[in-house]
């Protein structure tokens, strides 16, 4: 029997245009989910979409920072799908921000968009797994925020933290109705953003972590899938970390 497979479940997937959000389609796809993916680079997400395939996805254009674009996207997803069974909570920023030259808006931004879009996406899809008897919820949180960043990041380490609360206190609440919530916690992926610091730096990263190199993205999206099949029936408020084994909390 084929292990994780996703035949005909509707997925959910934000922040879909960038590395990990790419790889998790692709790998949700290939398990034969029906894909609505999200992200507010509307050209890059289609793309995605397009190289999916029409018949098993869609793209969505959203500011997922704001709660009515949110709930207007979740409407239009079961609309064109008929419900939604998986969501993967997978948009986030990781801007460089040094705490002591930090901003208000700063603040309010990777609040509103690392944590304030999951715990609102979360509410938003409830009733629609609900309603189908059950569901699966897979956060996007980060090493950062089990242990903390190593530098110029404490805004986004906050947020971080504060996706893995939320999904042990919700996963306690809607357990009843079926629905499951986890997190995936990736270290140091090899995406845009780790590949934009200096090669040295990057070096020296992985120096420190015990396997001696960065993560793949389908490796995280390989955690994902797991969490999103009913394999992992069973498991709810929990964290995986893909690291590597760097940083262990």
């Amino acid at each position: 029997m084929a292990l994780f497979r996703l035949d005909e479940r509707v997925a959910l997937v934000t922040g879909a245009a960038g590395g990990i959000g790419r790889a998790i389609a692709s790998t949700l796809a290939s398990q034969d989910a029906r894909l609505a993916l999200a992200d507010i680079l509307g050209d890059e997400v289609q793309e995605v979409a397009e190289g999916i395939g029409s018949h098993q996805a869609r793209a969505y254009q959203a500011d997922l920072g704001e709660v009515a674009q949110i709930e207007r996207l979740v409407e239009q997803v079961v609309a064109d799908f008929g419900g939604i069974d998986i969501l993967v909570n997978n948009a986030g920023v990781c801007p460089r921000l040094a705490f002591v030259d930090s901003t208000e808006e700063d603040w309010e931004h990777l609040v509103n968009v690392n944590a304030k879009s999951q715990y609102f996406l979360m509410q938003s899809v409830r009733p629609h797994m609900k309603a189908r008897g059950g569901g699966r919820i897979v956060n996007m949180a980060s090493a950062a925020g089990r242990v903390g960043a190593a530098a110029n990041a404490s805004i986004y380490s906050g947020t971080k933290g504060a996706i893995v609360m939320f999904s042990k206190s919700i996963a306690r609440e809607v357990a009843a109705e079926g629905i499951v919530v986890n997190c995936v916690a990736p270290g140091c992926v090899d995406t845009d953003l780790i590949n934009s610091l200096p090669p040295e730096q990057v070096d020296a990263l992985c120096a420190e972590i015990p396997l001696k190199r960065l993560a793949q993205p389908s490796e995280v999206a390989a955690a994902v899938a797991f969490l999103a099949s009913e394999e992992a029936s069973y498991i709810t408020g929990a964290t995986i970390d893909v690291t590597g084994g760097w940083r262990m909390p």
